[in-house]
């Protein structure tokens, strides 16, 4: 097979929308509301480039932060092309739609920009700092530890940024979710039986206790910053408003996903571009109840996984 690395995301993706069940109609007309919307975008001729550029910054971030770069590189025929196929297939529906626009020039614009991503085989160089950092975050709360000694640098600077902007209007929120699709990437490693059952205490305590836990970190580092935002910007006082519980939501949708497939020490890189889509159709008005509903589906299906495992 030429596209083997495109037919696996095929699989994939059928597996979880085959786990969704009836759900799938309701992210199905997600979807399609999203497609409309970017149609409309490219036809007003606005936000066009804007559109673009995000779906190309979602696609450079895909390739930074990808786990299996290394295997695809080393071990794939035609890694460019298979790689660049992947971004092709993730963007198609959103962009494509440009073509039957005045704005038809965006969609060679975006394969252009893609057609180099591939190309770029280098990741972030992650540095473990602050081996104590247990002394400040319980050891129960092990992927944010692991995950800020890998990513200090970058997150924070993004704070850092979001701070020195806070009089800013949009950009400190921007920077802000960016954090939360970083912080919710934490969660793409499942930990061993062992780690899992030193809690001893019942499932649905111990997804309640992590939600709980990870909820109150994302409150504490991000409420000084809407806070301050909100008093230089009070005509965004709704909008700063709901900007925490959402960021809430992706992050209890991250937690209740891994659990849902948990599997002792398996690594979820495929839950990656589900996560993120959840993560772009939260910054949608109409849309913020999206990841809100994911969460209580995806929470049941935890629950019934983590039987299997903390039960037995």
């Amino acid at each position: 097979m030429i596209l083997t690395l495109l037919h696996i995301r095929v699989k994939q993706l059928q597996r979880e929308l085959r786990s969704l069940g009836l759900y799938t109609f309701l992210l199905s007309g997600v979807a399609f509301y999203l497609i409309f919307v970017s149609f409309r975008q490219f036809e007003e001729g606005v936000h066009s480039y804007s559109i673009i550029c995000l779906l190309a910054f979602i696609c450079v971030a895909l390739q930074v932060y990808r786990k299996d770069k290394l295997f695809i590189y080393k071990h794939i025929e035609n890694p460019y092309l298979q790689i660049f196929s992947e971004y092709i297939a993730l963007t198609f529906l959103f962009a494509v739609t440009a073509i039957f626009t005045r704005s038809w020039m965006y969609y060679p614009l975006l394969l252009a920009m893609l057609f180099f991503i591939p190309y770029f085989k280098n990741s972030f160089r992650k540095t473990a700092v602050f081996k104590n950092l247990s002394l400040v975050i319980p050891v129960a709360s092990f992927e944010w530890i692991s995950g800020f000694r890998k990513n200090f640098i970058f997150l924070s600077g993004l704070y850092l940024l979001a701070i020195a902007f806070c009089w800013f209007r949009i950009l400190p929120l921007f920077l802000l979710w960016f954090l939360t699709t970083t912080i919710i990437s934490f969660y793409n490693e499942c930990e061993s039986l062992q780690v899992l059952r030193e809690s001893g205490k019942p499932t649905g305590k111990y997804l309640l206790n992590k939600l709980i836990r990870s909820n109150l970190y994302i409150i504490i580092l991000y409420t000084p910053l809407i806070i301050i935002n909100t008093i230089l910007n009070t005509e965004f006082l709704l909008f700063n408003l709901l900007f925490i519980p959402v960021q809430l939501s992706l992050l209890c949708f991250a937690i209740c996903m891994k659990y849902s497939s948990y599997s002792p020490n398996k690594m979820q890189t495929g839950n990656s571009i589900l996560l993120i889509t959840i993560a772009l159709f939260s910054t949608l008005p109409y849309l913020l109840p999206v990841p809100i509903i994911l969460s209580f589906i995806y929470f049941y299906k935890a629950r019934n996984n983590l039987n299997y495992y903390l039960n037995d």
